[in-house]
This record gives structure tokens, sequence and C-alpha cells, in this order.
């Protein structure tokens, strides 16, 4: 065990069992090992502008013909993520027509 002066002995969580180099690679692993969070999509998300129940109003008036650009007006987005929202390749967890 080591000790500080005295004979107090240092605490475990300041001991460094590994030698500098093993440390440091630890420390370099250790980004790898633990999966970042993963973002939260659809209405989880704090930044969200629409609800479930506008992205299907969106989906349903893009598949009878409305202007993209008018819809993305209308409910504050732009005309990419209305046209993604319409192609189905954003808020693609939402079930078809509920």
């Amino acid at each position: 065990m080591q000790y500080l002066t005295g004979d107090q002995p240092i605490p475990a969580r300041l001991v460094n069992p590994l030698p500098s180099a093993d440390r440091s690679q630890e420390i370099m692993r250790a980004a790898f090992r633990d999966p970042a969070p993963r973002p939260q999509g659809g209405t989880r998300n704090s930044q969200a502008k629409l609800t479930e129940r506008k992205v299907h109003a969106i989906r349903g008036a893009a598949d009878v013909g409305a202007n993209l650009a008018a819809l993305a007006v209308a409910f504050g987005i732009s005309e990419r993520a209305c046209r993604h929202i319409a192609d189905r390749t954003s808020w693609a967890h939402l079930p078809e027509g509920a």
C-alpha cells in the first residue's frame, strides 16, 4: 500500500495501477468501448419543430400533390426537411397512415 506523508494511505481512487504507457492506451480505448448516446428522434428531440400529427399531415398533403414549398412555409420548416418527410427518409420511425 502506498502512503502519503505520515501513516495515512493514499485513497484507492488516486492510485494508478497501470504504468503510464498502459494508462494512456486504456484512456484511448475507453472512448471506443462506451457507445455514444443515440440521438433522440422525433418528438423525443428537444429541438423538434414538428409533432407526429403534423408529420402525418405533411405526408398526407404531399401524397395528394400539395406544393412542398408551401407546406414548408406553413409548418415553419425548410423545404428540404419537408421533402425528406414526404419521401419518408426522415421521421421514418412513424407507422404508415396512423
